[in-house]
């Protein structure tokens, strides 16, 4: 119950995910706290906060429930039968697209499953916040304390609208960026960089314009408008350039370095619903390239 307290931050919440009542969950910490003779957990009118003491206590319980949790798995492994809560971290554009549509088949496969998805862009501790499994771009093999394997991997393209085109002509160089109005889409606080492949070798240029954001979907906003060049993940684009609503540009310097990622901490046993479910959308979605250009 302080497990669950602590990670829906309030009682009620708490209650309904054990389908008990709140007074049982609030005696039921009164009593806790007592035996241990600390207080976990800081009441006010309008929200609950863990207190030292409660932020120590829930590592070591939150330790102990996977521990528990791992022994039931292998108890399954002997049945074949994945079962059993999965906390899903998965990016928003590449869930919406390619993951959300294949959950209802994987719980219709798997009905002992329940899943638990968030979806985000920012950074997700596993560890610290409980996944069982995140999902990730990148263009380098993530975190060494990972397991990753490889769900897609897509070039990565820029492109622009063709009211953008007409009016500022499509460059025929990488250089040729410094002269227009790039959109930039990344996390990263220092100047940005396209990376080309000019010789079967890495060539970086430099570039600016004027909106900058941490999101696909501003840069794809902002192309769509007309207000410059943007560039994406191959897969991310390819409904708008299908339609013509964008057209792909520099073709010829494309490099292949965006890849996603299932990645699971490497220190655990894999639990059989974990694998089932990479085993599940690998299958599903395979290895995705884009069309010649």
């Amino acid at each position: 119950m302080f497990n669950a307290v602590a990670e829906t931050g309030s009682f009620r919440a708490a209650a309904e995910r054990l389908n008990v009542s709140p007074s049982a969950v609030s005696k039921a910490i009164t009593e806790l706290e007592s035996r241990l003779g600390a207080r976990l957990i800081a009441r006010t009118t309008r929200q609950l906060a863990l207190t030292e003491a409660g932020n120590s206590y829930h590592a070591s319980v939150s330790a102990a429930l996977a521990t528990l949790e791992e022994g039931a798995e292998r108890v399954n492994a002997v049945t074949a039968a994945p079962r059993g809560l999965l906390r899903l971290a998965m990016p928003v554009m590449f869930g919406q697209m390619f993951i959300a549509p294949l959950l209802p088949r994987f719980i219709e496969r798997y009905p002992d499953v329940r899943l638990d998805v968030m979806s985000s862009d920012g950074y997700v501790d596993m560890v610290a916040d409980g996944f069982d499994l995140v999902i990730r771009g990148a263009s380098v093999m993530p975190d060494s304390s990972l397991v990753a394997r490889k769900i897609m991997e897509t070039p990565t393209i820029v492109c622009a609208s063709p009211a953008y085109i007409e009016r500022h002509s499509a460059p025929e160089h990488p250089d040729a960026l410094l002269n227009h109005d790039c959109l930039v889409a990344t996390a990263a606080p220092t100047i940005a960089e396209w990376t080309f492949d000019i010789d079967d070798a890495g060539y970086s240029v430099r570039v600016d314009g004027p909106i900058r954001s941490t999101s696909l979907m501003v840069a794809r906003e902002a192309a769509l408008a007309g207000l410059g060049i943007a560039r994406f993940p191959y897969h991310f684009a390819q409904p708008d350039i299908e339609s013509g609503r964008l057209v792909r540009l520099l073709c010829d310097f494309e490099r292949q370095e965006a890849a996603v990622f299932a990645m699971y901490p490497g220190q655990r046993e894999l639990a059989l619903k974990t694998r089932a479910f990479i085993d599940f959308i690998v299958a599903e979605i395979g290895t995705v390239r884009a069309s010649p250009a």
